[in-house]
């Protein structure tokens, strides 16, 4: 053997050392933070033994002597599965990411600081009920309990950012919902939008894109005002980084839930669907969990790092929810002293502005100091500078969140509920985000109701800013619960909320504008008068049905205006796509090449009808808020001739069947750079997968590690198996059905559920994508009640036990 072969031999042997070193070291890094799950663990700050039993998905049942114990448990085992994910979530909430990720989350933070999430939770504090204090209190004593107790046995992101957790506080669970409740806020961005499209289009084209459009006119400001609203535009990026950065960059967070009585139920007794469309990420934004423990014996989601189940059900009654969609943000022109910046005009004198100092802690660099100047309306937000110095005017903002309120007595009165008396009573306490719940009992009663705190606004609605210094435009309160949309038992015997519209104009309380395309809860009620009864597998195939209501919708009116533009001296190739997508019936299939035709030429046709007008960034933040394009485009093409249709950048003057043919033109030059040449490969699934990323999977090497996917996805944020893409980052999946829950009434011990990933973060646990095939197939498993069958089919049982 030759010398040269020998030293090859002996580097090739190290690099081998080295490697296995790395990954035996990995893989114990990976492992040692698997939670104890088997056995008995001592846990001093328990009162009495509690006993947890996890099925072969590894959901906790959670059996203690009273609820004190229930909820320390049920904090001390939510944080043996998802720590990490929790402590993430509240440093999102409490504007505190750059202590740990450095300089790229800065503004993040600062745009999180202005909400005020953590100052809200500090206010919240102040006004709890004692059955919300008890909870908080008990839950962040058991997170504390585990992190006290494994500060050498973290999950991995802890030491991949080298740090510690800090104690949970009930602030932070509070801080949460808020962020929650932001997440499924819309006005904040849409407003802004809106009174951009105004400024730059006037107020008769943006009625057209603008579906609702105000009927009482905009507030058009003066032509000097308008360099206060490209101020704003700072904190409408701002906004859109951080849902990237979270995942979930649009804004089409809804769901689907519908109940039918026991009329049009097989087994006599009501059944109940929901799955809330949220974004798709690892680990899943839910934890599933069954608590059973003094008055409370309910199982369901919740979300890690607050107490309590949030879509679930108990022995007498389930319930499911829906986004509102409410319009629960207003906009408001501030006047600025010329003599003094550090006032505002409020009525007819001026008033000093509130001024907040934040600091914002940097890994590795100095901190920042952040000012916030707060007028009576709420924060200024059409600067992140500290000072409007050589400003006479700002905007500001109010928010139904930045009120103090108790969301989880609603909660814990739900959870014990037994009747629709007590469930409606429950929601009494319930204000952000507003929510339709969709209830179903055994007694046989089904139900919904409307509950959040609605700003009762003293002008028609609240769509365009309002001058901050006179009266009107002020609220005044919230519309009385007694006066929210409600409805028992109606005669249809059957309920659908799909984020849809909820009353017509006859209701005499401006709600909202931004509702979701009616399609999905068109195609519910289509499939819902298909049948006289319905089973749980009924509902399986409507939960996943991938039948575009819209598609089936838009596309004759497509047809019809193209079979005027395919002639016989039209190209083989626009023929072939034409044809393809003429034929089509609508089924979002994986398989189905009709169907990315069809959504690359929506998509174009949307560019090619309003970007011209709109311009670049004005265009791409309209789109953003997907519905609202689906909508308008949707209309404008029901309407048929239509000055948008026309390229102001060109001589000529466009029609629709010119942008039409254009589009579809353009569709197929699209897809081709996407899948190639060959048409047969144009297949839906091929363009539109999922990958479920981690916070950490951005970064090479560790997306291999943390994130679930990619997958070939059917369906789109039209269909009810749910599947949206951003319209300007198409065709990655994003958003879709967070969990599935069905609910037999006859059978409130079997009922039927699936996540997206598994119950834990923790990368090496069985547990960590093991229900991913079930939800991708459509499947489900079952969350069980009954503690003797628990008992007997439970794959891990771990005591817990005071001193």
């Amino acid at each position: 053997m030759g010398k040269g072969w020998k030293i090859f031999l002996s580097i090739s042997f190290f690099f081998l050392i080295i490697i296995l070193t790395i990954s035996i070291l990995s893989y114990r890094l990976l492992n040692k933070s698997l939670p104890k799950t088997t056995g008995s663990t001592v846990l001093t700050i328990l009162n009495q033994p509690v006993e947890v039993y996890r099925d072969e998905y590894g959901v906790p049942h959670i059996f203690a002597g009273n609820e004190s114990d229930l909820f320390r448990a049920a904090g001390f085992v939510a944080a043996q599965d998802r720590l990490w994910q929790m402590d993430f979530s509240r440093r999102v909430a409490n504007g505190q990411l750059s202590e740990i990720f450095g300089e790229i989350t800065v503004d993040h933070d600062k745009f999180v600081r202005i909400w005020g999430f953590k100052r809200t939770a500090e206010e919240i504090v102040e006004i709890l009920s004692p059955e919300s204090r008890l909870a908080l209190n008990a839950y962040a004593d058991g997170v504390n309990a585990f992190i006290e107790t494994h500060t050498e046995q973290l999950p991995i992101e802890f030491s991949l950012l080298n740090y510690q957790p800090e104690k949970w506080k009930i602030e932070d669970s509070i801080a949460f919902v808020r962020l929650m409740g932001w997440k499924l806020s819309f006005g904040w961005y849409t407003d802004l939008v809106l009174q951009e499209l105004v400024a730059k289009l006037g107020e008769k084209k943006a009625r057209e894109v603008f579906p609702d459009f105000p009927k009482d006119g905009p507030f058009i400001l003066p032509a000097s005002h308008q360099h206060v609203w490209a101020k704003t535009r700072n904190f409408i990026n701002s906004g859109l980084q951080v849902q990237d950065f979270l995942g979930f960059g649009s804004a089409h967070l809804g769901s689907n839930s519908w109940v039918v009585s026991g009329e049009k139920s097989e087994c006599g007794k009501p059944l109940l669907a929901n799955d809330p469309h949220l974004e798709l990420r690892a680990p899943s934004v839910w934890y599933e969990m069954h608590l059973s423990g003094g008055e409370i014996n309910v199982a369901g989601v919740s979300f890690p790092g607050v107490p309590g189940i949030v879509i679930g059900h108990n022995e007498y009654i389930a319930w499911g929810l829906t986004n509102g969609m409410i319009d629960d943000v207003d906009f408001y022109l501030e006047k600025i002293n010329p003599d003094n910046a550090s006032q505002y005009l409020n009525g007819s004198r001026w008033q000093d502005f509130e001024i907040v100092t934040e600091e914002i802690k940097i890994k590795d660099a100095e901190p920042e100091s952040l000012q916030i100047q707060f007028s009576r309306n709420g924060p200024i937000i059409s600067d992140f500078h500290p000072t409007l110095k050589n400003m006479d005017k700002a905007v500001s903002m109010r928010w139904v969140g930045h009120e103090a309120s108790d969301e989880l007595l609603a909660y814990l009165k739900v959870q014990k509920s037994k009747s629709w008396d007590e469930f409606t009573e429950a929601l009494r306490h319930y204000k952000v985000p507003a929510q339709n719940f969709v209830f179903a009992a055994a007694n046989g009663d089904i139900g919904y109701h409307l509950a959040g705190g609605i700003p009762l606004r003293s002008r028609t609605n609240g769509v365009l800013p309002h001058e901050g210094w006179k009266t009107k435009g002020q609220w005044l309160g919230q519309v009385p619960f007694e006066k929210l949309p409600n409805i028992l038992n109606p005669p249809e015997n059957y309920i659908v909320a799909a984020n849809n519209k909820i009353v017509d104009d006859r209701y005499p309380y401006y709600l909202s504008n931004l509702w979701e395309p009616s399609s999905r809860a068109s195609r519910i009620q289509q499939l819902l008068s298909a049948k006289e009864k319905f089973s749980l597998d009924d509902f399986k195939a409507i939960q996943t049905d991938i039948v575009s209501f819209h598609a089936q919708t838009v596309l004759p009116v497509v047809v019809n205006i193209m079979e005027a533009v395919i002639d016989s001296n039209s190209s083989e190739d626009l023929k072939s796509i034409y044809n393809l997508m003429k034929d089509w019936d609508g089924r979002e299939s994986p398989t189905s090449i009709a169907t990315s035709i069809f959504h690359t030429f929506f998509l174009r046709l949307t560019e090619n009808t309003l970007k011209d007008e709109m311009g670049d960034q004005l265009f791409e933040n309209y789109i953003r808020f997907g519905n609202v394009p689906n909508r308008v485009m949707a209309a404008l093409l029901k309407k048929g001739n239509s000055e948008w249709f026309d390229n102001v950048n060109t001589p000529e003057v466009e029609t629709v069947e010119d942008i039409m043919k254009r589009s579809l033109l353009d569709a197929g030059t699209q897809l081709r750079g996407l899948a190639g040449a060959i048409i047969t490969n144009w297949a839906w699934g091929e363009i539109h997968t999922l990958t479920m990323r981690h916070p950490l999977g951005r970064e090479n090497l560790l997306d291999v590690i943390f994130n679930i996917g990619p997958f070939p996805r059917g369906g789109s944020s039209m269909t009810l198996n749910n599947s949206e893409y951003r319209f300007d980052l198409p065709f990655q999946a994003t958003l879709g059905a967070s969990t599935r829950q069905l609910v037999d009434l006859c059978d409130l011990n079997h009922t039927l559920s699936v996540i997206t990933t598994g119950q834990s973060g923790q990368r090496m646990s069985k547990h960590y994508k093991d229900q991913t095939p079930l939800w991708l197939e459509g499947q489900y498993r079952s969350l069980m009640m009954g503690r003797n069958e628990i008992i007997e089919t439970a794959q891990e049982h771990l005591t817990l036990t005071p001193l």
